[in-house]
């Protein structure tokens, strides 16, 4: 997956459209979208988060049953079926990519015969949810909810060994791409080698200011004194 950073406007369909899509309550979210301002030189710039899907995932070497497993296409996925909720891999987990399902969703009616961790199913109570980039969409040839719903085309999706990443409108060469925009992973220096390739916010299409009308008083109150604790320093 690769973010462009100048492009996203805090629009939050991202949010809705995982939270749609695999059936999670208002409060659930699997992909946030965060306010940043890594020093007081640059401009604060929107910034989406979801589980980085990591090559080195710190959260399956804790996990004590097996329930949080990697496949071999790099996919980091929960087996609610195995997960006892101990919340051993919510505090592995350098990205707080993690959630605890206290209830269930309004549409979950039991365990499914057919459950398998590769299908979107409603949340039950007592296991982890996560960001699943969505492999059942993948199968069928379909971008993750998060970039299908982003009307600005922020978020591409692909395959690394094909070497090409698409955000629905263009197609583009993942290697070329990710080396002429200088292309970065969030807290890479920490050796969990993340799947999730951000593109550095220069050339900003929209003030960042615009997105704040997209997000609840308290959160934007809480945003804009996080940036001013930045300038401070």
């Amino acid at each position: 997956m690769v973010i462009d950073l100048a492009k996203c406007n805090n629009a939050r369909m991202c949010v809705s459209g995982c939270q749609k899509g695999h059936d999670l309550l208002p409060d659930q979210e699997w992909m946030k979208v965060y306010l940043m301002k890594p020093n007081p030189e640059s401009d604060p710039y929107w910034f989406p988060k979801n589980c980085f899907h990591c090559d080195n995932p710190p959260c399956v070497k804790v996990c004590p049953v097996g329930a949080t497993f990697k496949r071999t296409d790099n996919a980091v996925l929960v087996d609610a079926d195995r997960c006892i909720g101990c919340k051993f891999c919510v505090s592995a987990c350098p990205y707080s990519a993690r959630i605890v399902n206290w209830i269930d969703t309004p549409s979950y009616s039991g365990k499914d015969p057919n459950y398998s961790p590769e299908t979107s199913v409603p949340s039950q109570h007592g296991v982890i949810g996560k960001c699943d980039f969505c492999v059942d969409r993948a199968r069928e040839g379909k971008l993750p909810y998060c970039a299908a719903s982003c009307p600005m085309g922020v978020i591409y999706y692909g395959d690394r060994n094909e070497d090409s990443v698409t955000n629905g409108e263009e197609t583009l060469r993942f290697s070329q791409l990710i080396k002429d925009r200088a292309a970065f992973r969030y807290l890479e220096e920490l050796g969990t080698q993340p799947n999730v390739y951000y593109l550095p916010p220069t050339e900003r299409i929209f003030p960042y200011e615009r997105g704040l009308n997209n997000i609840s008083e308290e959160k934007r109150e809480t945003a804009l004194h996080s940036i001013q604790h930045t300038r401070k320093q």
